[in-house]
């Protein structure tokens, strides 16, 4: 076997290290190409401050800006098409003020046979207070008055009959049908006598109650309809702005649907609604001070003032977005007025982030 040289065992030292130096060499100039083609992004300043508290100790809160008389969404309880919307978003309404009116084509037709009804009803009770008539009395009168005459004829008839004697065969033949014809004479007065008396009495009391009665039922069926017409025109149950409107002339709305018709709140003032973790609640005092701050940026702080709380720890329902938001979590709502609502450019909906100044817990509060 050949053994290697002088010169060969030389070599093989310096080969070891040529290598993989040439190998770092290549490395670190690779590194070097691929950071000198890519570009360098300067790192930016936060576009929007986070907010800050104004309070050294403090409970911080989610808040939703709300019309202090809470979003009314108003309804219809009957089912049809949209005839006319005579509001737009925006617009201040009074109590009472139409705010859309639903296809009533149908019920005004209703209601004008209804008033027709009526007034055939009430002038049938008219009539029948108004008996008895002057001319149906004299009426009466005169058919009496021919009665009796008739009765006078036929009795003196009777009467020259028996003057003459019942023995001839004439006085014989002739008497039964002369007391027949007084006998009628007598029952055609005596009906004719009645039928005056009644024609005097007027009319009587049964015919009034019928006749009310038909008055009353049309009277309700105007009613029904007149109130049926009501209801087809939606009106505003508050004073406020008319904040959202999602129909159209021609629409078919339907009542409890989930569709928010029309959405209207009282602006003056504004309210805010705060949810407070339940690991802060017990720290929460309604004398302490609050202040809102608004999302995007927005400078200054708006004053609160403390109107309510709810008794009841609820699940959370408002979230913020953070990726650290804790969601099983439940929550003491709080709501509060702005101190200067005609200065604050809040809008019902917005998010705002709420500090309220918390007490500093001195000595532990044993529960005993």
């Amino acid at each position: 076997m050949l053994r290697p040289s002088a010169k060969m065992r030389a070599l093989i030292p310096v080969r070891y290290l040529l290598i993989p130096s040439v190998a770092l060499i290549g490395i670190g100039l690779a590194v070097y190409i691929v950071r000198s083609q890519v570009p360098r992004v300067p790192i930016g300043s936060t576009a929007v401050d986070p907010p800050h508290s104004p309070f050294e100790e403090r409970i911080a809160g989610i808040g939703t800006v709300l019309p202090s008389s809470d979003i009314v969404s108003v309804g219809t309880a009957l089912a049809g098409v949209v005839e006319e919307v005579a509001v737009i978003e925006g617009e201040s309404v009074a109590i009472g003020q139409l705010l859309f009116r639903l296809d009533s084509r149908q019920t005004r037709a209703e209601l004008g046979a209804a008033n027709a009804r009526l007034r055939v009803a009430s002038a049938k009770l008219a009539a029948v207070k108004a008996l008895p008539r002057e001319t149906t009395l004299r009426e009466s009168e005169a058919v009496v008055a021919s009665a009796a005459a008739q009765l006078v004829d036929a009795k003196g008839r009777l009467a020259r009959l028996e003057e003459l004697g019942i023995n001839t065969a004439a006085s014989r033949n002739e008497q039964p049908r002369l007391e027949y014809e007084v006998a009628a004479a007598q029952a055609g007065f005596d009906t004719a006598s009645a039928r005056r008396d009644q024609v005097k009495q007027g009319a009587w009391p049964e015919d009034l109650a019928v006749a009310a009665a038909e008055v009353a039922v049309a009277q309700a069926e105007a009613a029904r309809a007149e109130t049926q017409l009501e209801r087809e025109s939606v009106k505003s149950t508050i004073a406020g702005t008319v904040l959202y409107i999602d129909i159209d002339p021609g629409e078919h709305v339907v009542p409890g649907s989930v569709q928010q018709v029309v959405a209207i709140g009282a602006l003056d003032p504004l309210h805010v609604r705060v949810q407070i973790d339940e690991m802060d609640a017990w720290r929460f005092r309604p004398e302490s001070k609050a202040v809102a701050s608004a999302r995007g940026g927005s400078r200054g702080v708006f004053a609160l003032r403390f109107l309510r709380g709810t008794p009841l720890i609820i699940p959370k329902r408002l979230l913020s977005g953070d990726s650290a938001e804790r969601v099983d979590v439940r929550v003491m709502e709080v709501e509060y007025e702005l101190d200067n609502p005609h200065t604050t450019k809040l809008m019902p909906g917005q998010l705002v982030d709420v500090f309220i100044e918390a007490p500093i817990e001195t000595e532990p509060d044993i529960q005993r």
